[in-house]
């Protein structure tokens, strides 16, 4: 029950969040079209750069050299000049902290079940991606500037955002499709995906370990157990990668 229930709730925050930002990209397309009938249409293929705009300068203010890396130089700064008390607490303070995510993981999962990934996926949903934030906060000072200041590099990081915004759009509808399709067997999707990974387990421990036992058991244990998972895990990184680099050679990101 509350895997079908928690698939509806996220199904209609997904298209609820898709409204909002819909009702937001109406009014960013109220303010680039004039943009781009008086500029004209900017490449944003990025095989060009535009260097020699306020809105390039604004992204690395506030994206690449933004007020974290101030909060990691004060701390560098503490570490050097307190070197003994720094470790301390760092110690102290990496080591409690698996300690309390572990439990909190734990005493969720006794509660809610598996409950607990649709929570996880929710907060991804109503937070976003990194790259809408800045995008946000980008068009939204756009938005206040005169518009006369704005050249066609303003108008290319524009459009670069609006692009954004419409990609998360899509996301969250299909996110909310998806949902709604999967809610009637919210109960099966644990079951099916426990079983899945019990095959896939079986098939490694058959047709992988067994044989490497026979040769050799350190060998097996290493590949199954650290091999293994970190060809997976390669894998996994590779192909965010290529999407990432895909996805830049479209103009998709900042």
């Amino acid at each position: 029950m509350f895997m079908t229930i928690g698939l509806l709730l996220l199904g209609m925050i997904s298209f609820f969040l898709a409204f909002i930002w819909y009702r937001k990209l109406t009014v960013i397309d109220s303010f680039i079209e004039p943009l781009s009938e008086r500029l004209g249409e900017p490449d944003t293929s990025g095989k060009k750069q535009y260097t020699n705009c306020d809105s390039h300068r604004w992204v690395m203010k506030n994206v690449v050299y933004g007020s974290y890396l101030e909060k990691s130089e004060g701390f560098r700064n503490f570490m050097m000049n307190r070197t003994m008390t720094g470790t301390l607490i760092l110690s102290i303070f990496l080591g409690l902290i698996p300690v309390i995510i572990v439990y909190i993981l734990f005493q969720s999962y006794q509660m809610i079940g598996t409950s607990l990934v649709l929570i996880i996926l929710s907060v991804f949903v109503i937070r976003g991606p990194g790259q809408l934030e800045v995008s946000n906060l980008l068009l939204n000072w756009q938005v206040e500037q005169k518009v006369d200041s704005l050249k066609i590099g303003d108008l290319a990081y524009a459009r670069i955002s609006q692009k954004s915004i419409k990609n998360w759009i899509r996301n969250l509808i299909l996110i909310g499709i998806l949902t709604f399709i999967a809610a009637p067997w919210g109960e099966e999707i644990p079951i099916g995906l426990a079983y899945v990974f019990t095959v896939f387990l079986g098939f490694a421990y058959s047709n992988i370990f067994q044989p490497l036992a026979v040769i050799s058991m350190p060998l097996a244990l290493m590949v199954f157990f650290i091999i293994g998972p970190l060809i997976l895990i390669l894998a996994g990184l590779s192909l965010r990668s290529m999407r990432k680099k895909i996805i830049k050679d479209e103009g998709m990101i900042l």
